[in-house]
């Protein structure tokens, strides 16, 4: 996922993807009364999103749920506008597999348009615009569970 810049009349240089704050996790708008609720608990992302990789998480992390109010593009250098909404989140589960491999039980706690291969391949590749392939053909499960804000983790 880089960006192609123009360098000059000949030269296209690659520019890396956006850097976004890495104890941040991004949601779709269409998914906000799932984070509300506390229902959704699983998301799958492509990819081998375990810290130190890009855009990775850590087993035992907070980190900040965002609400995606306009998509952005890390092709066009465009960065996502989200929400108000700040939900904190720990993460309690992350691992890294081909999508084959996972199994009915893996997609529980996940968004109802997810319950299989087939769906989280077509919704991968809506989301980022490239197929699984692009990615290593792997896919990362993160398991979350709801941090009471009133809570002083310390």
């Amino acid at each position: 996922m880089s960006r192609a810049t123009s360098a000059g009349p000949t030269e296209t240089h690659m520019m890396p993807p956006l850097e976004m704050p890495r104890d941040e996790m991004a949601f779709r708008r269409q998914y906000e009364a799932m984070l509300v609720a506390q229902t959704l608990t699983t998301v799958f992302r492509p990819g081998d999103r375990r810290w130190p990789n890009w855009r990775g998480y850590r087993l035992g992390e907070i980190v900040t749920g965002r609400v995606i109010t306009e998509p952005g593009s890390d092709a066009l250098g465009i960065a996502p506008k989200f929400t108000a909404a700040r939900i904190p989140i720990e993460i309690v589960g992350i691992t890294v597999l081909a999508p084959d491999a996972l199994t009915t039980d893996d997609f529980a706690g996940s968004s109802p348009d997810v319950y299989d291969t087939a769906s989280l391949r077509a919704h991968l590749v809506e989301i980022y615009g490239q197929p699984l392939s692009t990615f290593g053909d792997l896919v990362t499960r993160i398991q979350f569970s709801y941090v009471d804000p009133a809570v002083d983790p310390a």
